[in-house]
């Protein structure tokens, strides 16, 4: 029975639409979706921990005040000091004493994935935190962190407007399971 409700709920993600690249490239050009991005100080466990927790405490703010009707660019800005704050609060809260750095600026991007979907490479408008040197990893996604997770799940509308189904074993498996096939 569960193989077969497991067999089932893996054929319904994958009637998913999924959206073109082009068209979330557009999006994240006129600001409507806002790229974020935390540098940590290094590699080192300890500031990747307190990176994601900066992330954290950051998307948490912003979907405290979120008005889905206006963009994220524009939203982003009126609450710069809030976001700022944010960042700064949880980054202490963790041990960080250095710099923090909360900027939004447009920054040149090569190809990036997010789920199944390819972020082409340009410049884009970004909410960018960087720790300290910003010499470490980089964690990147949506400022919105529920519109992230819904794109990275999206699998491919045309330009038609018609949907594409993704009826591949890697599709299957990649719902199923949650694995991505190259």
């Amino acid at each position: 029975m569960l193989n077969a409700l497991a067999a089932l709920l893996a054929a319904l993600q994958l009637c998913v639409p999924v959206t073109l690249p082009e068209a979330v490239q557009a999006e994240m050009l006129s600001g409507r979706l806002l790229r974020f991005h935390v540098v940590a100080q290094d590699d080192s466990a300890e500031m990747q921990r307190i990176k994601l927790c900066v992330r954290d405490a950051v998307q948490t703010c912003y979907a405290a005040e979120v008005r889905t009707d206006e963009p994220m660019l524009a939203q982003a800005e009126e609450l710069l000091p809030e976001l700022t704050a944010a960042a700064l609060a949880a980054a202490r809260q963790e041990g960080f004493d250095g710099a923090v750095d909360v900027r939004l600026e447009s920054t040149a991007f090569d190809d990036r994935r997010l789920g199944s979907l390819t972020i082409p490479a340009g410049d884009y408008p970004a909410l960018m935190i960087r720790m300290g040197e910003a010499q470490g990893q980089n964690w990147w996604g949506l400022l919105d962190p529920d519109l992230s997770l819904q794109l990275a799940r999206i699998p491919c509308q045309e330009a038609t407007g018609s949907l594409r189904w993704d009826w591949s074993l890697a599709g299957f498996l990649s719902a199923l399971f949650g694995v991505r096939m190259m």
